[in-house]
């Protein structure tokens, strides 16, 4: 990343922050900065590429390897800020208190180089400070969303109950950590059950939800009744969509009435939040790990790394649903799987991400897609990403494991690109890319990856879902993306039918297939060596 970032937040004639340059030593030092601004945080940061890599802990490091820490990456700094220390003026970025609460070096403990660990997602090191000791482990949630936890080794160092003593007092932080150990202690004596207390308390009479979504126009707050449960709902006249004027009332009213074609996508896997507070104009952030939800929303601990475990929100209901999108949750991302199967998944999917290509060209090998599997002997399915490509489905019995079917995916989307080379390639890398080409990106059958789902809403002008399409449809090439939205879905529906259901009806087996590919990828080679 380097500094560029760095210098054009700082206004280096007001705050006393060290400027800084790119070092050409790297002594494998790190600092934990107590930082006193707007909200109470801890900055980790540890040196690597000549600078200083950089994360936002918001409860800061703990020794108690139970304790998962949320850790934000950041901009990249200068080394020099290993020692900073002062006062970042009002009006500034990162305005308070800034005082450095541990320091040290570290090491890595298997043997790699750490930038190489940073970019495959996985951190492990040693930590020999004043304060934090031992081994550690950092891990990337998702792709590309840079947010990571940090976590403790049980090794002699680990403590658990380890309680994290500030250098300068500060109420709200005292007070959340107060109210953390309450909740915890309650949980236990309730053998884990999780306590939920909402943002605002609920007044007054709810509504039916069947009622509520009645109205023309959705605002403000309001109470509704689905299933048996109450629902408070907030803020529904806040534009999430600034050129159309759809609300956050119009996606939550959509969820309302598709639920009923997403939820069947969505029962018993668990699914990663992207929240988009303000609308899609506004920043946004994912969350894997949920802290505490209503009694009627499912959570599930998943281990993510060995030892290491999230708690996700199972899709179970509509009232899960409907609480989602109050969140900003604009988009449904469920696992390949389910949690009573989690190793095996329901589906394969193919991603065709398009750069710089008609829809047309998108098209083309969407159809090159479904006639190489059904060589293979495999039914597929198709539907719009909502975004800018197209997804191609081969649902499965969850009779074969992630690693099987990534490996089978491979092998297609290979095939894929040798069917269309002008157009198709395989490679991840947007900088090695040909300007116009489409991305077969079959990656994402990985465990803990995940698509958008069919119906699912995306973050785009238009309010654009992910629309189910029929293969003929495709072969016409005259869709588009922007032809299914929040406003014309259901009609779709009613008219078309549920046409991804065989999805989760018509599970297919990959024995046939791999042989047959076998056979497929072997002929060429034989050929090559009469030759």
């Amino acid at each position: 990343m380097g500094l560029e970032t760095y210098h054009k937040k700082r206004d280096f004639s007001r705050t006393p922050e060290p400027r800084g340059k790119i070092s050409k030593a790297n002594r494998l030092r790190f600092v934990v900065q107590e930082h006193h601004a707007s909200k109470l945080h801890f900055d980790f940061r540890l040196e690597m590429g000549g600078v200083l890599k950089s994360w936002s802990i918001p409860r800061g490091p703990s020794l108690d390897p139970g304790e998962k820490r949320l850790a934000v990456e950041t901009e990249d700094h200068p080394v020099e800020y290993l020692k900073f220390e002062g006062h970042i003026p009002e009006g500034e970025y990162g305005a308070g208190e800034h005082m450095i609460w541990d320091e040290g070096s570290y090491k890595l403990l298997d043997g790699r180089d750490a930038l190489a660990q940073l970019e495959a997602g996985r951190l492990s090191f040693e930590l020999r400070g004043k304060k934090l000791h031992g081994a550690w482990n950092m891990v990337r949630l998702g792709r590309g969303e840079g947010q990571w936890l940090l976590m403790k080794a049980r090794d002699r160092f680990a403590e658990s109950g380890w309680k994290l003593e500030l250098r300068m007092p500060d109420e709200g932080f005292e007070k959340k950590e107060r109210k953390t150990t309450k909740s915890k202690e309650r949980s236990a004596a309730k053998k884990s059950v999780r306590t939920y207390t909402p943002e605002k308390k609920s007044k007054g009479k709810a509504v039916a939800a069947a009622s509520a979504f009645k109205a023309k126009t959705l605002a403000g707050d309001i109470d509704i009744k689905v299933g048996g449960d109450r629902l408070h709902l907030t803020n529904l006249d806040k534009v999430f969509w600034p050129d159309e004027g759809y609300t956050k009332g119009d996606l939550i009213r959509y969820y309302y009435e598709v639920s009923k074609y997403i939820q069947p996508y969505l029962k018993d896997r668990p699914l990663i939040m992207k929240r988009y507070p303000n609308g899609i104009g506004g920043s946004f952030f994912h969350q894997h790990d949920v802290n505490e939800a209503p009694p009627f929303v499912r959570t599930a601990e998943i281990d993510v790394e060995e030892g290491h475990a999230v708690d996700y929100i199972i899709g179970d209901n509509v009232q899960t649903l409907l609480y989602m999108a109050n969140l900003g949750a604009i988009e449904r991302h469920p696992w390949h799987s389910r949690v009573s199967d989690l190793n095996h998944p329901d589906w394969v999917v193919f991603d065709l991400d398009p750069s710089n290509v008609e829809f047309e060209e998108i098209c083309d090998v969407a159809l090159s897609t479904r006639e190489i599997l059904e060589r293979l002997s495999l039914k597929s399915y198709v539907k719009t990403s909502g975004s800018r490509g197209i997804h191609v489905y081969v649902p499965l019995k969850p009779v074969h494991t992630y690693e099987e079917v990534a490996a089978f995916a491979e092998r297609v989307a290979e095939l894929v690109v040798e069917a269309n080379p002008e157009i198709a390639t395989v490679e991840r890398s947007l900088k090695k890319r040909k300007r116009r080409a489409i991305y077969v990106d079959h990656m994402q059958n990985a465990r803990g990856k995940s698509v958008v789902a069919p119906y699912s809403v995306r973050p785009k002008p238009g309010a654009t879902v992910s629309a189910p399409l029929e293969w003929k449809e495709v072969e016409r090439r005259k869709i588009t993306i922007q032809d299914f939205t929040i406003k014309n879905m259901l009609r779709r529906i009613e008219r078309k039918g549920e046409l991804f259901k065989p999805v989760l009806t018509k599970g297919q087996t990959l024995d046939k297939a791999r042989k047959l590919l076998d056979e497929m990828t072997e002929k060429p080679k034989r050929r090559s060596a009469r030759v």
